[in-house]
């Protein structure tokens, strides 16, 4: 075999191996372009799913909540509007009325006071007595321990417990004690006198305490860990287990 025989060996081997490295790299793009097209038809996907999710969420809660709040909001921005037009519009001697941003600025600045001390207060109202007619438990028997204020600046207080004996992580619970303006409310209407969470939390002994309570919220432990949203109680009457004294709260 001669020198122009191996060297057209050569010539063909290094031909194969580069015909073979292009038909790999070729399939490889192949199974990549493959890939590509599934993952984004599995994104298109999804996001048609949560279209058709956000569609049915406006259609069947969305909108008749729309329709249902629209007319007492219209009424009430009705009313603003009415208001503002008397208040920052001034007449001269001709009585032509003519716009004053001072009375603009005043007018907007104890409307923003207002929706803060009032309106803002208004709308928890409503949402505690709406929740309470939805979840209030009355005269519940549950076993109740450990109270404590766990904000001094709020007057917040946490009590725990359980549902039955013995307690497990399946059956606890945490409640807080708190003075919102629908638990003042619920108080003075009771003859509890004002609402003092000092009080309502002092009925609950150190000790493990079987207890009659009046509470109301949403007792689901994914909010509570999460949101850190717990029920309230409004009224505790204790006996500690293995005594004979009772504490009343409210």
């Amino acid at each position: 075999m001669d020198q122009n025989d191996i060297k057209k060996q050569v010539d063909a081997l290094k031909t194969r191996i580069e015909a073979h490295a292009y038909e790999a790299e070729k399939a490889e793009a192949g199974r990549w372009q493959t890939r590509t097209a599934q993952d984004i038809t599995g994104l298109a996907r999804f996001f048609a799913q949560v279209a058709v999710g956000a569609l049915w969420l406006y259609e069947h809660l969305l909108a008749p909540a729309g329709r249902f709040l629209s007319v007492p909001m219209l009424v009430l921005f009705n009313a603003y509007r009415r208001l503002w037009a008397r208040v920052v519009y001034s007449e001269d001697k001709f009585q032509v009325r003519r716009f004053s941003k001072t009375r603009a600025g005043l007018m907007l600045a104890i409307s923003l006071i207002c929706a803060w001390f009032v309106v803002l207060p208004l709308l928890g109202l409503l949402w505690d007595t709406g929740l309470y007619l939805a979840t209030a438990r009355r005269d519940e028997v549950v076993y109740l321990t450990n109270s404590q204020e766990i904000a001094p600046e709020h007057n917040i207080h946490s009590v725990q417990g359980c549902h039955s004996l013995p307690c497990t992580d399946d059956n606890s619970f945490y409640f807080r004690i708190r003075a919102t303006l629908f638990n003042e409310i619920w108080s003075l209407a009771h003859g509890h006198g004002f609402f003092f969470p000092d009080y309502v939390a002092a009925a609950v002994p150190l000790s493990i305490s079987e207890c009659k309570i009046t509470s109301y919220g949403l007792r689901i432990k994914l909010m509570m860990r999460g949101l850190d949203f717990y029920p309230d109680v409004l009224e505790t009457t204790c006996t500690p287990l293995g005594g004979n004294g009772a504490d009343g709260g409210q």
